[in-house]
């Protein structure tokens, strides 16, 4: 989905995939928990940027009217258009 995302906006950049190992390390790397994706340091999810609560965990996301367990595809357009609105 990430892929499709970065094709959508014609993006043609490196994707870092880190597998986080343990408790330590997900906080060392600031990881909400799996998956996480992040656009120049920012989560996807707006809502978690201030969420402190860094573990090895499987992560939900609130997605209209539900929850599933990854980003929805508008998630992450939207976060790659917030960073190119940066640059």
């Amino acid at each position: 989905m990430l892929a499709e995302a970065l094709q959508e906006l014609g993006i043609d950049q490196p994707v870092r995939i880190i597998n986080v190992q343990d408790d330590e390390e997900a906080r060392s790397k600031r990881s909400l928990g799996s998956p996480t994706i992040r656009i120049n340091g920012l989560d996807v999810d707006p809502l978690a940027r201030a969420s402190t609560d860094f573990a090895m965990k499987c992560r939900i996301y609130r997605v209209g009217d539900g929850i599933q367990g990854y980003p929805s595809k508008d998630m992450v357009v939207a976060a790659l258009k917030e960073a190119l609105d940066a640059i």
